[in-house]
Formats: structure tokens, sequence, C-alpha cells
């Protein structure tokens, strides 16, 4: 499990990823390290950057997409709905709470932020190196701890943040907030409601009527902004239960089918090898052979 599945839970039917602080500081900044993975739509109250040391991934961001190579740097705006598509890598993640920028940026609602990963100006990727190495430098200091690290942390977390809103900002008309911000939970509505009715034979044309749309539409709109339509969001939903339940649990696998939703056996099989690129069986005797080497392991250490 990759540490951004750990952290995005499902509280009453709704993909929300849950920000915690590390416990010392007021944001989330860790070493993520994935296997290769799949993270549905979701969102977040934080300012999220990504910076990748090593392997590959793709974002998709609402109606844009963006392949992150080792080296890049990736943001993205709180609220905005995003999903993860990753080869095996490592990156820096950090967080930054809504309330911690509201408490120092004047009109924080109205300001959004884009870093280009690939500028074409000399001075531009100066900057961009700049925030390469700060991220880097937040992550040994914190990793290392010397005394006093938090002064240092601090010091380098807030400088990063001065030059993201100086030089990685634009301030948006308040119309066009509200306008966004109204289409974005309308979407995330949905989600809500197709993720609580998952496991149930639920259709397109019923969700279409719930929202008040035409089933076409709904699929349209969902595709453009999320990058699927609604079946499609719905299977990997459900792929996403059969997952958990089948690494947690040991049910047979076409009871772990059948609890969310995928009484076709065939479909269901080909959407699961689709996203983890094994048979359901075969993830299990791997996870499974993993546990043994690690029991195996322990039994050589010296105590």
């Amino acid at each position: 499990m990759t540490a951004y599945e750990k952290k995005i839970i499902m509280e009453n039917g709704t993909r929300h990823e849950i920000v915690s602080s590390n416990y010392d500081v007021d944001v989330r900044f860790y070493l993520s390290v994935d296997e290769g993975s799949y993270v549905a739509p979701h969102w977040h109250n934080s300012l999220e950057i990504i910076y990748m040391l090593e392997g590959s991934m793709k974002v998709k961001c609402e109606n844009k997409e963006m392949d992150v190579q080792a080296g890049d740097i990736s943001l993205i705006n709180s609220r905005e709905i995003h999903s993860f598509w990753s080869t095996p890598n490592k990156s820096l993640v950090l967080q930054v709470p809504e309330k911690l920028l509201e408490k120092y940026i004047s009109d924080y609602e109205l300001v959004k932020f884009h870093v280009d990963p690939h500028p074409g100006k000399e001075t531009e990727n100066t900057k961009l190196e700049w925030l390469k190495k700060v991220c880097y430098d937040m992550y040994v200091i914190y990793e290392v701890r010397p005394e006093g690290y938090l002064f240092k942390f601090k010091s380098l977390l807030y400088d990063l943040l001065y030059m993201l809103i100086h030089s990685y900002s634009v301030k948006m008309i308040e119309k066009e907030v509200n306008r966004n911000n109204k289409n974005r939970e309308q979407i995330k509505q949905i989600l809500r409601y197709l993720d609580r009715n998952h496991a149930r034979q639920i259709t397109v044309q019923e969700t279409a009527e719930e929202f008040g749309y035409n089933p076409d539409y709904l699929s349209r709109m969902l595709k453009q902004q999320i990058g699927l339509t609604t079946m499609e969001y719905l299977y990997e939903v459900r792929m996403n239960y059969v997952y958990q339940d089948l690494m947690n649990t040991e049910d047979y696998v076409s009871e772990i089918f059948t609890r969310h939703g995928c009484t076709n056996y065939k479909v269901a099989m080909r959407w699961f090898k689709r996203r983890y690129h094994y048979t359901p069986s075969q993830l299990r005797r791997q996870r499974l052979d993993k546990m043994e080497v690690v029991v195996n392991t322990e039994k050589y250490v010296i105590k």
C-alpha cells in the first residue's frame, strides 16, 4: 500500500483525503515510497507539492493531466479533485493546510498556484532548481534533526511559501472562483453518491436522475473533470474496495467481488487486472510471500 492510499479514507462514502500534520510542524511532510499504484479521484484541504526523486507518475487534476518524471515538481491546489497513476517511485511530499495559508495570505481563497515543471526561461529554471533544493534541504534537516532543527525547517518552509506566493501564484476573479467551487462541489456530491452506492447495481440513468442530468451529459462532464465516465469511476471505486478486502481478509475472491457490486465476474476480473496488472489470487499470493520472507528473516535476527 502506498503512502497516498494510507491517507485516503472513506467517510460516509466520501473520497476525502484526511491530511494530518507531522506532530512537530504545521504541515505534512514525508518521503513517499510507492511500489506502483493507482489512487482514484480524491481531494483534500491542503496545498500539495510533490518533488519526484525517482520513477514517475501521471497526475490527473480536474481538466488537466501531468506526466511527472524524476526531477520534476508537481503542485496541486487545495480542494482540487485529482488522481495518481504511479510506476514505482520515490518522492518528497509537502502538504500545507489551508488554515496555515489563510493565516498569512490575504484573500487566500482567490489565490491559485501553478508551477511549470519545464520552463523555457533561464531565470525560471533557476527559481525551479531553488525550489527543489529547498524541498531536499527540508528533508535532510527533518531526517537528521540536529539541535534546533525546527528553526531551520520552518525557515525553509516559509522561504518556499514566500517564493510560491510571489513567483507561482495568480489572483483569480471572485466570480470565477465561486463558479469553479460550485462546479467542483457538484462533482464531489456525485462521487460521494457513487461511493455510497457502489455495492449495489446502480446505473448511470439512476445517478443522472438523482442530480437532474441527462445520462450522456453526466458521463461527459465527469470525463472532462476527472478523466473517467460514470461507470469507469464506479468500477475504480469497486476495485479499490476489492483490493482492500483482498489484502486484509481471507474471504473468497468471488465473495469480495459480489460484496462490492461486481456481479459480472469476467468484467470485474478484467478491471482488476487492468488496474493492478495481476489477478486477485496472484496479488494475494505475492502479499503472503512477502509476509513469509519477513517472518523467515526475523528468525535469524540476533537479539
